[in-house]
């Protein structure tokens, strides 16, 4: 008779156990997938509200929001994110020129005008830019700032579905 006992407790534990074990990976799962994605280390270098430094080629004063896309010839992620570029310019021609879009290379001239050409990226743009004057450390990168050059927002890297329907709200705004 005691080990009849002795067996059902041991039984009942081990099945709590097993349980317990199954809600956690049940949870830790549910947690990895629906978790929202962090930003990259690399955007520190921007804070919003800062003032970004004034660049000789961009007249922030020109329009209410200026966003800037930060992006190099050579950026498989800048590549990758070319549909979504587009979809913004679009999107900014839809609604009316409440936001400029400028986009900014460190790349020679020549080099950044045959890459607009070839991949149809109809944007003003600025050759030959030195990204540390703007504090940013990567690309792609997109920064939205006001007329006088605060910065509103920005956006590093390639982005998620979320994070480029955010940034086209905020081109949309007025």
């Amino acid at each position: 008779m005691e080990r009849g006992r002795w067996t059902k407790y041991v039984e009942v534990s081990s099945n709590v156990a097993v349980l317990v074990l199954a809600v956690a990976l049940l949870g830790a799962i549910v947690s990895a997938r629906f978790a929202r994605p962090r930003k990259p280390a690399f955007e520190s270098g921007l804070q919003r509200g800062q003032v970004l430094a004034r660049l000789e080629s961009i007249d922030y004063l020109t329009a209410p929001q200026t966003m800037l896309l930060v992006l190099s010839t050579k950026c498989s992620y800048c590549e990758q994110s070319l549909p979504f570029y587009q979809r913004l310019l679009g999107e900014q021609q839809t609604v009316g020129q409440h936001t400029r879009i400028v986009a900014v290379f460190p790349n020679p001239k020549t080099e950044v005008e045959q890459y607009k050409e070839q991949n149809q990226l109809h944007v003003e743009s600025v050759p030959e830019l030195n990204y540390s004057i703007l504090n940013v450390t990567g690309t792609p990168t997109l920064i939205l700032v006001d007329s006088t050059g605060h910065v509103l927002d920005f956006w590093v890297g390639k982005l998620s579905k979320e994070d480029e329907q955010q940034v086209i709200e905020a081109v949309s705004r007025k």
